[in-house]
């Protein structure tokens, strides 16, 4: 009897242990508002199951949510620099210098743009075959879909600036 009232005990205190350190919303000002990551993903379920262009949508795994900036003169300058410093250097480690300038250049990001992150879904073709798809949303600082590139489409924003609009 004392056994069971031990083992009882043991797992009430794992679950309220478990339930402390789960990473769930986040309390700002005495409100509970979900992470970045999570409303993210909220965004992109939702206007998913409302999109006809993805039948049967079924979600597999979502990316990291990365911050997008618009590049500046000043960012653009500091890039430069960083790298003519490390060409100059050889290659043999980083000297002061260059490790100022990419910390002047992490305060320095320029202007948000949004927010991308890459998800693995499943949908149904035309066939009824279910088919593994990767995309890459783009969203915007309010976290609304604003585009969505498929994996050919992804070169296009490694080092250019996507103009686009959040769609009605």
């Amino acid at each position: 009897m004392k056994s069971k009232r031990t083992s009882i005990a043991l797992l009430c205190l794992v679950t309220v242990f478990g339930f402390s350190f789960c990473k769930g919303p986040v309390k700002e000002n005495g409100e509970f508002r979900p992470s970045k990551q999570q409303r993210a993903e909220d965004a992109i379920k939702s206007w998913m199951f409302e999109n006809y262009e993805y039948p049967d949508y079924k979600p597999i795994v979502f990316g990291q949510v990365n911050a997008r900036y618009e590049r500046s003169e000043r960012t653009l300058q500091l890039m430069t620099m960083i790298e003519k410093k490390e060409n100059e250097d050889g290659g043999k480690g980083h000297t002061a210098e260059v490790d100022s300038l990419k910390t002047l250049l992490e305060q320095n990001l320029g202007e948000l743009l949004g927010y991308t992150i890459l998800h693995k879904f499943s949908i149904t073709n035309l066939a009824g075959e279910p088919v593994e798809t990767e995309c890459l949303f783009l969203l915007d600082t309010l976290f609304r879909v604003a585009s969505v590139l498929n994996p050919e489409e992804f070169d296009l924003i490694l080092t250019e600036k996507v103009f686009y609009r959040v769609e009605q």
